[in-house]
């Protein structure tokens, strides 16, 4: 189970990374960028980090009211991908405020 989990965590972020880039569709000959938004991407991001944070809730109460099927190593892979998804989270934050100070500094 904690290796399809993996997995599942891995399409996900190839996923964002592809539309990240920009992927283009093609429509009868003629190529259109996704239209994508800053504010859709951040938003997308911090609504998974909430999913994954409630999910590992979830699956630790189940685990402590002794659900069958559910295994310490779930357990402790989802609080691991959620630790680890909160924790870009705030290093993301840390460098827009930093980029957004910096900018905010510059002289015109």
């Amino acid at each position: 189970m904690p290796v399809q989990a993996m997995n599942n965590v891995l399409e996900k972020i190839q996923l964002q990374a592809s539309q990240v880039k920009g992927a283009q569709q093609t429509n009868n000959g003629f190529e259109h960028k996704q239209s994508l938004n800053f504010t859709d991407i951040l938003f997308q991001s911090i609504s998974n980090i909430s999913d994954l944070q409630t999910e590992t809730k979830t699956q630790s109460q189940n685990y402590m009211s002794g659900v069958p099927g559910i295994g310490l190593n779930d357990v402790m892979v989802s609080l691991q991908k959620s630790s680890v998804a909160l924790s870009l989270g705030v290093q993301v934050r840390n460098k827009l405020i930093s980029a957004y100070q910096e900018i905010m500094n510059m002289s015109v």
